[in-house]
């Protein structure tokens, strides 16, 4: 994590086990279920969907008092590269007509967000994944150095929630069988 006035640069990575297209389709579809990996996400939609592969969204995020909520109006970009088996999960701050800046909230400049998706084996011997996850923002504000702390822990914890939700579904197929 590296901070520089309000400009904050986070990075985790981790293997999953589970193969790339598993993974990228988790991020996709958790993009509905935001608290799986960001427990500070209170508010999230997706404004417009451009094509398959391009969507925008609007997230909003509680911050410790006495800070205003935070808000995002960003572009995802997905994608799954047949020859190499990578993929990669991107977002980036937009501007769009239905996704208003919002009463109450600073609005966040998510610079550079996302991950990248690279086959490996797995610990058990099996496809996985190897996930580089990286978050550049401005908060647009002045943040306390602690609230800065806890929110940059959060964002590098995306790996291990991915690596977690992995875990227990394996978990719930054993119990099964």
């Amino acid at each position: 994590t590296k901070a520089e006035g309000s400009v904050t640069l986070v990075m985790g990575v981790g293997v999953v086990d589970a193969p790339v297209a598993e993974v990228l389709a988790y991020l996709r579809d958790v993009r509905d279920h935001p608290k799986g990996l960001d427990t500070t996400n209170i508010g999230h939609k997706r404004v417009d969907k451009v094509d398959e592969m391009h969507s925008v969204w609007h997230s909003s995020y509680k911050m410790p008092w006495p800070m205003d909520a935070r808000d995002c109006v960003w572009m995802s970009f997905d994608y799954l590269d047949p020859a190499t088996g990578e993929g990669f999960s991107l977002g980036r701050s937009v501007k769009h007509p239905k996704a208003p800046e919002q009463r109450g909230h600073v609005r966040v400049d998510m610079l550079h967000c996302g991950c990248t998706l690279q086959p490996c084996r797995a610990s058990g011997g099996g496809a996985g994944t190897r996930v580089t996850f990286l978050a550049q923002g401005d908060a647009k504000a002045s943040v306390p150095s602690w609230a800065v702390s806890n929110a940059t822990a959060n964002q590098a914890m995306r790996v291990v929630r991915v690596k977690q939700h992995f875990e227990s579904r394996r978990g719930e197929l054993r119990a099964k069988a």
